[in-house]
């Protein structure tokens, strides 16, 4: 009986070992078949995605960020807030960021999360707005800009638009808001783009999504703070900013507007001096081409830098200091400290 049953187990492992050998002889590939479409699949979209991302970069040298560890991200969860600040304000500064513009490397950061009131560094997203409806054909550099006296009545820093005027294109709008930081030209862009302030701020919003930008949210498309002091101001952080300025700077029109110290604009001529000291000739900041600068008094003084030097190009995010004198030498400590850490 037992000689019996171990004939029989060996029978049949025979007869399985057997079978195995003939599936595998007729259609060797056939096990790691799913396994290897699945595989040419996924390369197949990795090396498109790569090709993609290539094209960019070299187009530009700016990084694309991603979910890479040790670089700026896009992939954080939402944490944007309703509270509205008093005051954010620190000393130094209330929070900073320095970031590789190449790579894409954070190389500093302190506070780099905490809310801040960017004041006109908002400008910097009115710009990239505009510049993204000219790349898909929605306005032209040479369109004219109709004022209405919704844009003449905005108030601070402007150009003193007059509804009479029929001269100023939305060229000379974007060279306003970067030189000059005029908020009448922000205004004048929000309406010719959207019809009114209210839908290009929408805009504004959806596109800071799109950006990861997970603390921002825009009322305004000039950074001026409201009248009523119960309302919040645009509120942002040094991380989304950097995450800003990285997409302005992935157009390369965005560096004609905001390295110009001096131009005249319309028919009237209004000179428009930089705001930005460090991209002045004189007693500037060597290779500094940008970006923009904002003030509210809640908010503080604030600075995006950026700077480039031997094909390496820094990125620094200074916010809520006390004095612009304050918010401008660390601005230029930070753009040093950058190139020495990308260089050694």
């Amino acid at each position: 009986m037992k000689k019996l049953k171990f004939i029989f187990i060996t029978v049949s492992l025979i007869i399985i070992h057997i079978l195995l050998f003939i599936i595998l002889i007729q259609n060797p590939e056939t096990n790691n078949s799913i396994q290897k479409s699945s595989l040419n699949i996924s390369s197949s979209n990795v090396l498109n995605n790569l090709k993609g991302v290539k094209m960019k970069i070299n187009k530009t040298g700016i990084y694309l960020p991603s979910d890479e560890q040790g670089c700026i991200r896009i992939d954080r969860e939402n944490r944007k807030t309703k509270k509205n600040f008093s005051s954010l304000i620190h000393d130094p500064y209330h929070g900073a960021i320095i970031i590789d513009a190449i790579t894409g490397k954070i190389l500093f950061e302190k506070h780099a999360s905490s809310f801040c009131y960017p004041a006109s560094i908002t400008k910097l997203m009115t710009l990239l707005v505009t510049l993204e409806s000219i790349d898909n054909g929605a306005i032209s550099l040479d369109d004219k800009i109709i004022v209405n006296n919704e844009i003449a009545s905005i108030g601070g820093s402007q150009l003193h638009l007059d509804p009479k005027e029929k001269d100023f294109t939305v060229e000379d709008m974007l060279y306003a808001i970067m030189v000059h930081s005029a908020n009448d030209a922000a205004r004048a862009l929000s309406i010719h783009i959207a019809g009114s302030k209210n839908k290009f701020i929408k805009l504004m919003n959806n596109k800071a999504e799109e950006l990861g930008m997970n603390s921002t949210i825009y009322h305004s498309e000039h950074g001026l703070p409201p009248n009523n002091d119960n309302d919040q101001a645009d509120i942002s952080t040094p991380y989304d900013i950097a995450l800003l300025a990285l997409a302005c700077l992935r157009h390369p029109e965005t560096i004609k507007y905001t390295s110009r110290e001096l131009i005249y604009l319309g028919e009237r001529k209004v000179m428009c001096v930089t705001r930005n000291p460090l991209a002045k000739k004189m007693d500037g900041y060597i290779g500094c081409d940008g970006l923009k600068t904002g003030y509210i008094k809640r908010g503080g003084w604030s600075l995006v830098a950026t700077a480039e030097k031997n094909k390496k190009r820094i990125i620094t995010v200074v916010l809520g200091c006390k004095e612009r004198d304050i918010r401008d030498s660390i601005s230029r400590k930070f753009l040093d400290q950058g190139f020495n850490d990308i260089e050694n």
